[in-house]
């Protein structure tokens, strides 16, 4: 039975390089792995670039873009009574302007310009989860990953719909429906010092450095994860890696698995 591993923290933390290293950890050790990183358009469970289509709205869509719908179709994700449209594989553009504008009008998760309703938002990921569930590959012993339950669905419902702790519950607990009969573990990072760990990761990235207000955003966005990390997932393991170092916690991860 394939395990699914998530790869959880707030930003900077090092999650991708975590994701990455037990990839390459299990692998030499004769495991079959699938990962997904962050910005990974072909991640199953998780949008980066993704436009939400309400079924009539997707074939409009189609019909008004005969000559591409090849294309449309080639990136379409069905989500029950919606459809999800990637347009973007990290900076290339999956598809032409003028289409690609109109795809991109209708953004699913990151500030997107018509917001649907909270409902709308997890009953599509929802049926997402469902999809991917149902068709796992039995050849793949551990999926990885990268911030997919936690980080960047409550991420986009802090900024678009100004979620609690507890509504962010609600949500995790649907998806967390979907994975019955799944064996699936949630690993957690974190530092004491979220200022100086966004810092870091900032400067490491080349970014500007990070405002009072990004750090009280993530801030609050560690209080919520552990609101929804006790509440709703309760089957999880916290590393602080700032205590007992990352390579340690890369190490009692790999032991867990």
């Amino acid at each position: 039975m394939s395990k699914i591993v998530f790869i959880e923290g707030v930003s900077g933390v090092g999650k991708t390089t975590m994701v990455r290293a037990l990839s390459d950890a299990l692998t030499a050790n004769g495991r079959r792995v699938q990962s997904y990183i962050e910005f990974d358009f072909t991640n199953p469970i998780d949008f980066y670039c993704t436009a939400y289509f309400p079924n009539d709205a997707y074939e409009r869509l189609c019909t008004q873009n005969k000559d591409q719908i090849a294309s449309i179709r080639q990136y379409t994700i069905p989500a029950g009574d919606a459809m999800l449209v990637r347009y973007y594989n990290e900076d290339t553009p999956l598809f032409e302007e003028p289409l690609l504008s109109d795809i991109r009008a209708a953004e699913f998760c990151y500030h997107p310009k018509n917001l649907i309703s909270r409902t709308r938002y997890t009953a599509a990921y929802r049926a997402v989860w469902q999809n991917f569930i149902a068709d796992l590959d039995p050849d793949v012993d551990v999926y990885l990953f990268d911030g997919s339950l936690l980080h960047h669905p409550i991420n986009d419902m802090m900024r678009n719909y100004h979620v609690t702790a507890a509504e962010a519950g609600e949500h995790v607990a649907v998806l967390l429906d979907t994975l019955q009969g799944v064996d699936w573990s949630v690993q957690y990072l974190y530092t004491d010092d979220i200022a100086a760990q966004l810092t870091l990761a900032h400067r490491n990235r080349g970014q500007r450095p990070p405002t009072e207000e990004d750090i009280a955003f993530w801030v609050q966005r560690r209080k919520n994860d552990q609101a929804v990390l006790e509440h709703t997932v309760k089957q999880y393991r916290v590393y602080c890696v700032s205590a007992i170092g990352w390579d340690h916690a890369r190490e009692q991860i790999l032991q867990s698995l």
